[in-house]
C-alpha cells in the first residue's frame, strides 16, 4: 500500500521549516521544496520560485553575523486534501537580526510580530514530504529598526 500523508508529517515539517531557518544549515531548506514549487512571503513584490526563496534567505539570513529566531505562535492547523496533498495554516513571529542591505551597505533587524504562513505539502514518490506551495503573511510588522 503507498505511503499517506499524516497531520503529524506536516505539523513536523512546518516545525522543522522554521528550525532549519535558525540553525542556518546551507542548502537543507532548498530541500524542503519541490521542483515546481511557489512562494509568496511579506517581502518580496511578487511570488518566486520556492528554491530560489530558499536562496534568498540564505544570502540575508544565514550570513555569519546575522540571526534569524521564529516562534509558531498556534496551533499548526492542518487538512489532508487526497492521500498525498495537505495544507497547513498558523500563526507565527520572527526576528531578523542584524541583517544587510547590499546596495546601501547598512544593517537592520527585521520584526513580524504577527504573522501567518499557510504551506501546501506534497509526498513525492519516494515518500519525501515537499513544500509544493508557501505564503507567509505578516499581520503586523514592526519598521525596520536600524543596527547601531
Amino acid at each position: 500500500m503507498a505511503a499517506k500523508i499524516t497531520v503529524e508529517q506536516v505539523q513536523a515539517a512546518v516545525r522543522r521549516f522554521f528550525e532549519l531557518m535558525s540553525a542556518k544549515i546551507p542548502g537543507e531548506i532548498e530541500k524542503m521544496y519541490s521542483h515546481d514549487s511557489s512562494v509568496f512571503n511579506p517581502f518580496t513584490q511578487r511570488s518566486e520560485p520556492g528554491r530560489l526563496s530558499a536562496a534568498r534567505r540564505e544570502r540575508e539570513y544565514f550570513k555569519p553575523e546575522a540571526g534569524y529566531r521564529a516562534e509558531i505562535t498556534g496551533s499548526i492547523e492542518v487538512q489532508i486534501l487526497a492521500d498525498k496533498v495537505a495544507v497547513a495554516a498558523h500563526t507565527m513571529r520572527s526576528f531578523g537580526t542584524n541583517l544587510e542591505e547590499p546596495t546601501l551597505g547598512k544593517r537592520f533587524n527585521r520584526t513580524v510580530q504577527d504573522g501567518r504562513g499557510t504551506h501546501i505539502f506534497i509526498l513525492d514518490s519516494e515518500g519525501r514530504l515537499l513544500i509544493a506551495h508557501q505564503h507567509i503573511s505578516d499581520i503586523f510588522r514592526a519598521p525596520l529598526e536600524p543596527v547601531k
